[in-house]
C-alpha cells in the first residue's frame, strides 16, 4: 500500500474546477475567523431584533462560527484533504472488466444563499494500475461537499480529483441531490431535486460502461 504524496494531494484539494476563494494572504487564521464571524454573526441577530440576553441565544453566534470553520466548511482548507492510499491493482490494466462502483451520501451547502443541499453520490471508475481504498472515495466527497458549492462545480471537482490521483480518465461521478434554497423558500417544491453528471473517457456516451454505470445508479436508487 502506497501513500499520496503531499504534492499530489495538494493537487487533487485544487482541481480544475476551483471554488472561488481569496488569495491565501487573505485569509485569516481559524480562531481568528471563528472570532470575526461570531461578532458579525451576533450583529445579525441583533438586525433581526432578537435578544442576545436569553440564555438560549447568548451563544449562538459563537456555536455558529465554530460550526462553520470547524465543521460544515473546513473542505475551503487544503489541509484537511483527506489521507489517500493506493493499493496496485493485481490484475493487468485491460484485463480487470469490471468497474468499481461506490454510492455514498453528501451534505453541503448552496453558494447563493448558504442554506444545505443533501444528496448521495454514484462514483465509478475503471482501475487501470492502482485502486484507492474504498473509504477513501466518501472521504473525498465530504471535502469538496464541505464548503460553499454549486452542485455542478460539486460534481467536477470530485471526477477531477479522482482522474488526478488514479491517473486515469475512466470515471463516471453522478450527484443526485435536494436544495432547501428551493425547497423552503422561493418556489417551496419540497420533492423536487437535481442530478449532475460528470463522464470521461469510457463512461463517454454510447458505451457499454456508460451504460452499466447507470444502471447501477437505478439499482441503487430502487432499494
Amino acid at each position: 500500500m502506497k501513500k499520496a504524496s503531499k504534492a499530489l494531494k495538494a493537487k487533487a484539494a485544487k482541481t480544475q474546477f476551483p471554488t472561488p476563494k481569496a488569495p491565501p494572504s487573505g485569509i485569516m487564521p481559524d480562531g481568528d475567523k471563528i472570532n470575526f464571524i461570531a461578532e458579525r454573526f451576533e450583529e445579525i441577530m441583533e438586525a433581526l431584533g432578537l435578544d442576545l440576553n436569553d440564555e438560549s441565544l447568548a451563544q449562538t453566534p459563537l456555536r455558529v462560527a465554530k460550526m462553520y470553520v470547524n465543521e460544515i466548511f473546513q473542505g475551503l482548507d487544503d489541509k484537511n484533504f483527506p489521507e489517500i492510499s493506493f493499493i496496485e491493482n493485481s490484475f493487468q490494466a485491460g484485463e480487470y472488466s469490471n468497474i468499481v462502483f461506490m454510492k455514498t451520501h453528501f451534505f453541503s451547502f448552496c453558494e447563493h444563499h448558504f442554506v444545505p443541499m443533501n444528496g448521495t453520490a454514484y462514483i465509478a471508475y475503471f482501475p487501470l494500475e492502482k485502486v484507492i481504498g474504498l473509504s477513501k472515495i466518501p472521504r473525498i466527497v465530504h471535502f469538496f461537499a464541505k464548503r460553499p458549492q454549486v452542485q455542478e462545480r460539486l460534481t467536477a471537482q470530485i471526477a477531477d480529483s479522482l482522474a488526478l490521483l488514479l491517473e486515469t480518465e475512466d470515471i463516471a461521478v453522478s450527484l443526485v441531490a435536494e436544495h432547501f434554497c428551493v425547497m423552503a423558500r422561493g418556489i417551496e417544491q419540497e420533492n423536487s431535486h437535481a442530478t449532475t453528471n460528470v463522464l470521461r473517457g469510457k463512461f463517454q456516451p454510447d458505451t457499454h460502461w456508460r451504460r452499466e454505470f447507470f444502471e447501477a445508479v437505478n439499482r441503487e436508487n430502487k432499494r
